[in-house]
């Protein structure tokens, strides 16, 4: 590979702590990463898309479903039960770190996407994370008479050398094209033969290190305000705007919509009305005035004339308008405008304050404002004031921090994972998190992220689910608990303080997460505790024999017993009573009576008082037990009776043997 490409690789190792891996599995998660991103508007770890060894062919394979990576199926359930329009794509890849392209290799690549739509008696035998991936794929099938179109497949063969489009291997893969295309079973099939121009290009637009320049006719400044650089007001045409929204592939720039607060909503009545505007000639000419706009947030404005140069930016409003008119450019013409402001601000206060006005007068969900809203400005404070050693980054917007290559791409917190984290920990319900996020945001709206909560137990237990994830991922934990990790944080926190719930903003749960941190900084102690959670863990698996291995994890009652195995632990430990029969202790001589010592044990157990009578002080005949003991003296002696055996508590022998 290039130098080029050896500094993004090797700045990209360093963002996601893989040192350890070895060259071939450390360029696949890069090149994971670089692609999924641009079809994926959510956060994900590029070792989901990766294959497990022993799996021919194909080093990624991400299913994308409404523009989020699915590796669970019951994300896709929840997905798929919204009723709402669904689009599908799959995506295959195999990145090689070799300089020239290998025809041997691309067709391996190609027989292992094969495989994976074939029936089950036909396609080899494949590992464990590779059926999850077919069964969902099976499922996505299953359900497509309820969808509009077929999902998409796209194929990337990436080399690190240079792509000649006029070489035999074109031919190749045009054929395996053809088959898929054949089939019936995709709405569009592409094959991406990726070098690397191509490597180098997608990092940048990962990166966001991209520039557009377009012109804006007949713009007028804005006046100078606080928190905004400059700012214009105008029309773009609708060709450049086009332009703005597309990669060097010509297909979306999705990244340009991280900041807006809703995706695509499909063509609803409002943008089937925006595409029967452009498609009829001249109501598209008068679109400035038949449309609301949009609104584009960039790092960097330059102007020449009527000419504008923007870098790194961001559509923060107008996803749907701009969504139809990519959709329909090539019915556009020179003669159709957008109307747009274009805003270079100084901070993210002032850009979240221009995200969240300029998208309230329009129906978004919950899920979409709750990250806008003042308590997440307030936690993601307080992540930042959080010592190196533990702090991690709190991503109110997707992707934020992607362009950072200084931070440790696994210490991201996203919107969702804070809200599995919290909901796992503090509210007892690891079973609930396998759902789609926004559907927990608006079932737990009145329990979550409220204005007046503490921000210290949504850290905590954001801290205690990165831990536990980089323990398995480190075979420190064994990977058999992944499954499980939500619920080890919500041992973790009964084992520490107690299962009890508490209200978001009361002086108890400040408390348990004040205790919480104290044990993370307390390394041996909190590893101890970790351990022993795992065991309580495996002690319910075992003991939930009733319950189908491939749901308990989602099972109410499977957290209902794991609570109870907590509980039960708990109480034998912090119980002061662990004395009994057959143990050896030391005892403090408080009297001396005719015929016995009266002693005191020296423990923590409350039972401390006991007694040895005369014929269990030695093997011999005692005249005078004065002359056995001494006040004061420590004697190490054998209880033989209970402690409520007698009024005198313990029953104790010096009788050793």
């Amino acid at each position: 590979m290039n130098q080029i490409i050896r500094s993004y690789l090797n700045a990209h190792i360093k963002e996601y702590g893989v040192e350890k891996y070895g060259p071939a599995d450390a360029f696949e998660h890069f090149i994971n990463k670089c692609i999924i991103n641009r079809v994926t508007s959510e956060r994900f770890d590029p070792q989901d898309v990766m294959t497990e060894k022993g799996e021919i062919g194909l080093d990624g394979v991400a299913i994308i479903v409404n523009n989020q990576l699915i590796t669970d199926m019951d994300v896709c359930h929840a997905i798929f039960d919204q009723k709402r329009k669904v689009t599908i794509k799959f995506v295959f890849i195999q990145a090689k770190t070799s300089e020239s392209f290998d025809g041997g290799d691309m067709s391996i690549f190609l027989k292992g996407v094969k495989h994976f739509f074939e029936p089950e008696d036909v396609r080899p035998a494949t590992n464990a994370k590779m059926e999850n991936l077919i069964k969902i794929k099976n499922y996505i099938y299953e359900k497509a008479i309820e969808q509009s179109s077929k999902p998409f497949l796209e194929m990337y063969y990436v080399c690190c050398g240079k792509w000649n489009e006029g070489n035999n291997l074109s031919n190749n893969y045009k054929t395996d094209v053809r088959f898929f295309e054949e089939s019936g079973d995709f709405s569009t099939v592409e094959f991406f033969p990726y070098d690397s121009e191509k490597i180098i290009t997608t990092y940048n637009e990962m990166r966001r290190k991209i520039s557009r320049t377009f012109t804006m006719e007949k713009r007028l400044p804005f006046y100078s305000m606080p928190g905004v650089s400059v700012a214009y007001f105008g029309l773009i045409r609708c060709k450049d705007l086009a332009r703005l929204l597309m990669d060097d592939h010509g297909e979306l720039f999705n990244n340009i919509f991280e900041d807006n607060v809703r995706d695509f909503q499909g063509y609803n009545p409002v943008n089937s009305e925006i595409r029967t505007t452009l498609l009829d000639e001249k109501d598209q000419e008068r679109f400035s005035v038949l449309n609301n706009g949009i609104t584009i947030i960039a790092k960097n404005i330059e102007t020449a004339g009527d000419i504008i140069s923007i870098f790194d930016y961001q559509i923060v409003n107008g996803c749907q308008t701009s969504r139809v008119i990519f959709d329909n450019k090539e019915m556009l013409t020179d003669n159709s405008w957008v109307l747009s402001k274009v805003i270079q601000v100084e901070n993210e206060d002032v850009l979240d304050r221009i995200v969240y006005t300029s998208n309230r007068q329009t129906e978004v969900k919950y899920e979409a404002f709750s990250s806008a809203n003042r308590f997440h400005k307030t936690l993601q404070e307080y992540y930042a004031s959080i010592q190196p050693e533990y702090r991690l980054y709190y991503e109110r917007r997707s992707k934020q921090y992607d362009m950072d290559a200084t931070i440790n791409k696994y210490r991201i917190v996203s919107l969702a994972g804070q809200t599995f984290a919290y909901i796992a920990m503090f509210l007892n319900e690891p079973h609930s998190v396998n759902r789609y996020y926004g559907e927990l945001l608006e079932a737990y709206k009145k329990r979550l992220y409220g204005k007046d909560d503490c921000v210290e137990p949504y850290y905590i237990s954001a801290y205690y689910l990165y831990f536990i994830e980089l323990a398995i991922k480190q075979n420190q934990i064994d990977k058999k608990f992944k499954s499980f990790k939500y619920h080890i944080c919500c041992a973790m926190r009964a084992l520490t303080c107690s299962s009890k719930l508490h209200r978001g903003n009361s002086k108890e749960i400040k408390k348990e997460a004040q205790d919480l941190i104290a044990l993370i900084q307390d390394p041996m102690r909190f590893q101890r505790e970790l351990h022993t959670a795992c065991t309580c863990v495996e002690n319910t698996i075992n003991a939930s024999g009733d319950i189908p291995a491939d749901i308990r994890f989602r099972s109410r009652d499977f957290t209902f017993r794991l609570l109870k195995e907590v509980e039960k632990f708990t109480s034998t430990r912090n119980s002061d009573e662990h004395l009994c029969v057959g143990q050896i202790v030391s005892c403090q001589v408080t009297a001396l009576r005719l015929y016995n010592i009266e002693v005191e044990l020296r423990t923590d157990d409350g039972r401390k008082r006991g007694s040895i009578h005369i014929s269990n002080i030695a093997n011999r005949y005692i005249q005078n037990i004065s002359d056995e003991a001494q006040l004061g003296e420590i004697l190490q002696a054998k209880i033989i009776t209970e402690f409520n055996a007698q009024t005198y508590g313990w029953g104790l022998s010096l009788i050793l043997d």
